[in-house]
């Protein structure tokens, strides 16, 4: 999958560049998830991890024809831990894993597959409809400002130039590549004022399969493992080899 992305060996880096990985699966809709009788039942098995469960909305807005706008709104409920650190999304059609605190995709696997047990033994999940994985990291500059060394020219771009470095506030760009119904995003740039010392530079990696298939927990953990390789072989392409060794943690 995406073969162009040469293979990297997976390092454990210093956890100061992710600052958030979220995985979704997104299912056949589950009236039950959006009652807090039946989100309850799912946190009663999750509750040593996540002892916080809050009530949230879900908005949603739509371009209808004619230029009119429609808002619709759905309940969701978030599992948390009282660090804030790791939480569950859980909603009619969806169960989202969120950490601030990324430790390897090992612990991302392991409590993702704790989440959908617990959600399958309320709910009967018939259909995957999505499954995605997202990682949002931010590379720091060295002390001059500069990302020389640190993240390759190609992802760069007119960012590589120290003119327009100098003076740009702004400067985020997308690519989007499919392989086989997988697709990769990258959103990529600066996306906070650069003349601020020291700006980092955003790599949000976002890998996902919108094809409808039966669901199965095995084959959704599967293909986790799947895009969690492509992830890392597209972070690792994007930055600078001898950064990400720098990078390995004590």
């Amino acid at each position: 999958m995406f073969d162009f992305l040469p293979g990297a060996d997976v390092l454990p880096l210093k956890p100061s560049l992710l600052q958030q990985a979220i995985a979704q699966v997104r299912f056949n809709n589950q009236g039950i998830l959006g009652t807090h009788a039946g989100v309850s039942s799912v946190h009663d098995a999750l509750a040593e991890r996540y002892p916080r469960l809050t009530a949230e909305q879900q908005v949603s807005v739509m371009a209808a024809p004619g230029s009119n706008v429609q808002t619709t709104t759905t309940p969701q409920y978030r599992l948390q831990d009282l660090k804030g650190a790791w939480a569950v999304v859980l909603g009619p059609e969806h169960a989202t894993l969120e950490t601030n605190a990324y430790t390897g995709w090992s612990e991302v696997r392991e409590r993702m597959e704790e989440v959908l047990l617990a959600v399958t033994d309320v709910a009967t999940l018939r259909v995957r409809e999505r499954v995605g994985l997202r990682y949002v990291n931010h590379v720091p500059a060295a002390e001059d400002g500069s990302l020389d060394g640190r993240v390759r020219d190609q992802v760069l771009g007119i960012n590589a130039n120290q003119g327009w470095r100098t003076h740009l506030v702004g400067s985020v760009g997308q690519l989007i590549a499919v392989d086989n119904g997988t697709q990769l995003a990258l959103r990529h740039g600066l996306v906070t004022d650069n003349t601020q010392s020291k700006a980092p530079y955003l790599l949000d990696i976002d890998c996902s399969n919108s094809d409808p298939v039966e669901y199965e927990i095995e084959e959704t953990l599967s293909y986790f493992d799947k895009l969690n390789d492509v992830a890392y072989r597209c972070f690792a392409w994007c930055v600078d080899e001898k950064f990400r060794t720098a990078l390995i943690a004590d």
